[in-house]
Parts: C-alpha cells; sequence; structure tokens
C-alpha cells in the first residue's frame, strides 16, 4: 500500500497543535450575544460558558452546571441594588433560561387571559316591564303597585289631554255587549223591564236566525269562518281549572294576570255566537267555564279568581257581571239566577256618588269604567231583572257632566266645574254615544249622528297604521246601532280587514297578533282576539237598538 509521506507529516503536525475551539468571551456573556433560547434547555448555560476542550485529556462525562436560581449572587455591578432594574432583568433572564419551553407557553397564555379580564362589556339587561292592561296612566301619578309605571305616548287625538285626578285616566277593554232574556228572583228582581227595542236582543244568536241576521246586517261567510276560528282558539287556551289567562301559555300574553277579566272574555265570546252550557259547539267549554267562575263568586256577589291589579277589579266584575246576566238571559237556567241576582247587586252598590264607577266601589267614577257597568246593567235588563230607574238616570246626569260640543264627545271624567273634561279619545267618546244609545236618545239626534262622524275619522279601520280594537270595538257597537250610511260604510272594512288579518296557521291560528295594537302589550293576544271577535259576532248578537222588534 502506497502511503503519501506529506500527508502524513500534515496529520501529525495536527494532532501536536489542534485548532482551538470557539468559545464565548470571558465575563458575563450579554443576551444578545448568545443564542436565542427562549425557555431552553437546562444544560444551554453549561454548553456556552464550557471551557475548551484538552484534546490530550480522556473525555469524562460530567454532571451538567444548573443555571442559578433567582436568588443566586449576581454579579457585583448589581448586588449593591437588587432591585434595580438590571438586578431584576437577570432574575427574570435566569427563570426564562432555567424553565421549560411549555411553562413560558403557558404563562404568556395566563398573562393575556388576566389583561383580559380588565375589558369589562357592559350589556343592559332588558327589563321585564309590568304594564297596566287596561288603564293609561296619568304623567306625574304614583304608582299603585310596585312596578315600572308606564306613561302612555301621546297621540294627537288620543291619549293627549293630561287633567288633574288622584288616579290614572283612561282604561280599557275586556268585556261584550248586553242580550235579552227572562228570569224571576225574589229580592231586587222582577219581572222584565222595558228597555228600547231590546226585548229580542238575544235571540239572533239561535242557529236559525244567524244566517238571516247575517244576510241583513251586512255579514257573510268569510266573517263565520273568522269567528268559528277564532273560538277554535279560545277553546284550546281553557286551563284545565276551567278559566283563562290573560299571560299565556300562548304567545304575547298580556302584561299582566287577571283570570276573571280573562274568563269573562272568552265566555262573552262564546255566548255571543249562541253557546251555552247546554247547546252550541262549545257547549262542553262554556259549561266547565260557568262551574269554575261560580265557584269564585263571594257571598257578596263579587268574583275573586286569583290576584289582580287593584284598577282591574271593578273593570272585570263588569265583565263578569255582562256574561252572567248573559247565559242567564239565554239559558233561562235557574241555576244562574241567584248568582246574577247577587252581581247585580254588588254593582249596584259600587255606583259613586257622580253616578258613575271607578276603581272601588262608592267612591266618584270615571267614563272608561262606567260604560262597562252600564253595559251590564242593560244587560240584566234584557235576561229580566228590575233595575231602579235611579240608577241609569244617575248615569245620563255623569254622562251630561263629561260631554263636549254639546254631548258629541266625551271625556274621561271632570274633577273641576271650572275645567272642562278630559282627556278626550275616540274610544271615550265611542262609549260615551253608546251609553246615550241605550239611554233614549233618538236615532236621528244630531249630537249622536255628528259624534259618529267624528269617530269614524279619527279612528278610521286602518290595521296596519292605527290599530286599535278596542276603539273599533266601540265604535262597531254605535254605528251597528245607528244603521243607515255610517254602518255600511264601517261595516265595508270590519268584513273585509279583520278576517284577512287573522292568524291562519301555526300554534296561534284563528287568533289575531296584538303587535303593534294600542293596547295589544296590556291586554296581549287573548284580549285582542276576544275583541275582534265580538265585532265579527256584531251582525246577530243584539238586533239594533232601534230596529222594531
Amino acid at each position: 500500500m502506497l502511503v503519501d509521506s506529506d500527508a502524513l507529516a500534515v496529520r501529525a503536525m495536527k494532532k501536536q497543535n489542534p485548532p482551538p475551539l470557539p468559545h464565548w468571551p470571558e465575563g458575563p456573556v450579554k443576551s444578545r450575544d448568545k443564542p436565542a433560547l427562549v425557555g431552553g434547555f437546562p444544560w444551554a448555560e453549561t454548553a456556552l460558558n464550557a471551557q475548551p476542550l484538552d484534546s490530550n485529556q480522556p473525555l469524562v462525562r460530567t454532571q451538567p452546571q444548573r443555571i442559578p436560581s433567582i436568588l443566586s449572587p449576581l454579579p457585583e455591578t448589581v448586588v449593591e441594588d437588587p432591585f434595580s432594574w438590571p438586578a431584576l432583568k437577570l432574575r427574570f433572564q435566569a427563570i426564562v433560561r432555567s424553565s421549560p419551553a411549555w411553562t413560558v407557553s403557558l404563562a404568556v397564555h395566563i398573562l393575556l387571559l388576566l389583561i383580559l379580564t380588565l375589558f369589562v362589556v357592559h350589556q343592559q339587561k332588558p327589563e321585564r316591564l309590568r304594564l297596566d292592561m287596561a288603564f293609561s296612566l296619568t304623567p306625574g301619578e304614583p304608582a299603585i303597585e310596585e312596578g315600572v309605571q308606564i306613561i302612555p305616548t301621546e297621540e294627537p287625538s288620543d291619549m293627549t289631554e293630561v287633567v288633574e285626578t288622584e288616579l290614572p285616566p283612561v282604561a280599557e277593554p275586556i268585556a261584550a255587549p248586553p242580550t235579552v232574556a227572562v228570569v224571576e228572583e225574589s229580592g231586587v228582581t222582577a219581572a222584565a223591564a222595558p228597555a228600547i227595542a231590546i226585548g229580542s236582543a238575544l235571540n239572533g244568536r239561535e242557529v236559525g236566525q244567524k244566517k238571516a241576521l247575517l244576510g241583513a246586517f251586512g255579514g257573510g261567510e268569510a266573517t263565520e269562518v273568522s269567528v268559528a276560528m277564532a273560538l277554535q282558539w279560545l277553546a284550546k287556551q281553557q286551563q284545565p281549572d276551567g278559566l283563562w289567562n290573560l299571560q299565556g301559555p300562548y304567545e304575547n300574553g298580556g302584561s299582566q294576570e287577571n283570570r276573571l277579566a280573562a274568563t269573562a272574555m272568552a265566555l262573552l265570546a262564546f255566548q255571543g255566537a249562541g253557546n251555552t252550557t247546554t247547546t252550541g259547539a262549545h257547549r262542553t267549554v262554556v259549561a266547565r267555564g260557568w262551574k269554575s267562575l261560580l265557584a269564585k263568586q263571594e257571598r257578596e256577589g263579587n268574583f275573586i279568581a286569583g290576584s289582580i291589579p287593584l284598577h282591574h277589579s271593578l273593570y272585570s266584575h263588569a265583565q263578569a257581571t255582562i256574561a252572567l246576566c248573559e247565559i242567564y238571559g239565554m239559558s233561562q237556567d235557574e241555576s244562574f239566577a241567584q248568582p246574577a241576582l247577587q252581581s247585580l247587586a254588588f254593582a249596584l252598590a259600587a255606583q259613586g256618588p257622580n253616578g258613575a264607577w271607578r276603581y272601588e266601589p262608592g267612591k266618584d267614577g270615571d267614563m272608561s269604567v262606567t260604560g262597562w257597568f252600564l253595559m251590564a246593567l242593560k244587560t240584566a235588563q234584557m235576561a229580566g231583572m228590575k233595575v231602579p230607574q235611579s240608577s241609569f238616570d244617575a248615569v245620563e246626569r255623569f254622562l251630561d257632566s263629561v260631554a263636549l260640543d254639546k254631548g258629541s264627545r266625551y271625556g274621561y271624567r271632570r274633577d273641576n266645574a271650572n275645567r272642562p273634561p278630559g282627556p278626550t279619545t275616540t274610544a271615550i267618546s265611542a262609549e260615551g254615544l253608546l251609553c246615550r244609545e241605550y239611554l233614549g236618545w233618538a236615532q236621528n239626534d244630531p249630537r249622536l249622528l255628528e259624534g259618529v262622524e267624528l269617530l269614524m275619522a279619527e279612528k278610521p279601520f286602518d290595521y296596519e297604521n292605527d290599530k286599535d280594537v278596542y276603539a273599533w270595538y266601540y265604535i262597531t257597537q254605535v254605528t251597528h246601532h245607528l244603521q243607515g250610511s255610517a254602518w255600511d260604510r264601517w261595516n265595508a272594512q270590519l268584513r273585509e280587514v279583520l278576517p284577512s288579518k287573522q292568524v291562519m296557521n301555526g300554534r296561534e291560528k284563528g287568533s289575531w297578533d296584538p303587535s303593534l295594537d294600542k293596547w295589544g302589550p296590556h291586554g296581549g293576544r287573548l284580549f285582542v282576539t276576544c275583541m275582534c271577535t265580538f265585532m265579527l259576532e256584531v251582525y246577530y248578537r243584539h238586533m239594533p237598538i232601534y230596529a222594531a222588534p
């Protein structure tokens, strides 16, 4: 084997004088001179500070030198001030270098989370408002019960006038018109009393008469289908105990619960279509409802069907009285005689000194509550019960006290004889004119004719832009009794609009959506549905007051 002598010589020289290994300069090593070892390995410092190897010494595995802890002595330049920035920086560097990579990542993420916790996003929690189902509260008036006081939005032609009253002005709906019947009883009762041309007011609800009256007064198949769907929806809402609720379980319930009012409205809707406890497609529903409601009647004649707002108490009693006198007059069932008399007696005793009713028995009343009670008294009269004429006379005096424009419009109440009554709204004026019709104003009375024209101009049947089923409920009754051109014009809209706006599918099929209605948020879906049903039953619910018997 041939050997290159020159190459052997070079190898020998390299063994004797090996090239120096790279090493870091003596003294503290600056961080910028070191490799980037964020969270590096424990032996990194040892490798950086290692001395050059002696090629003549055997390799011996030694224990690597650990990085000094945070408590280890610092260079003399910073020992004098251990809390100076250089000292703290060196300690931090020592910690970073001595820790595994995952610990640094964990520390960074924890730091980010702590920073994020300092940022607070303020989100306003929506309040659950408690609204008054049927009353417009006067600005500045203290709330009668705990909760949020709601002040209605002022509108040009509705709740705009404000008067000084000790309680809220203007209230709402929740019932239906009167009826006729025959009944006997001792005490406050007597034989049938005259009541304008309403001796046969309930006869139109009978199966054999509906079709003829629908044709005569402008109803038809569309209105009857709509009523049938509404009653189906109401039947599904009856609770296991036989009563109804204002707050659900359907969608868009009322802001406050009032089971007495809800039950009275539902029963009035069924009875308006001719259902009693023994006749009609919904007789079972009606029977269950009355069995439960009569169980809630007190000895004094009032009803206690759960807790209700103080403002609603007499409103609800008036509605229950209307329904009770109706079922008595329609069925002539003697089991309803005594409850009807007791309910009527309570109503008469609650009439205030000014001839009206309000929120508490025996106190001066207002137009809103009085309208319901006059309908209750007239319904009792239709059912054959004797009602003192003095009660009707007192109501008429009250109407005179709140009349405006010679009686074509009406205010809510009058607190000061030197000031006009108010506020004046379409619904309140319609209620006042309906009372005048029942109390004997002539069909051609100029005040009545002028008032009706004002009502239709102020509150047209504009379902999209000015929805107000409560006001329409009263206008429908006033114009139906009046008949003529006013009724034809009003009914042309009524029979077309209401059926077209009824919910036609889904869980709430047969009801009307309370959204955007003036009083929809207060009374809820059941209230709005009952009001619409009452209007579509108007063709046969009562014969027009001025029609021949």
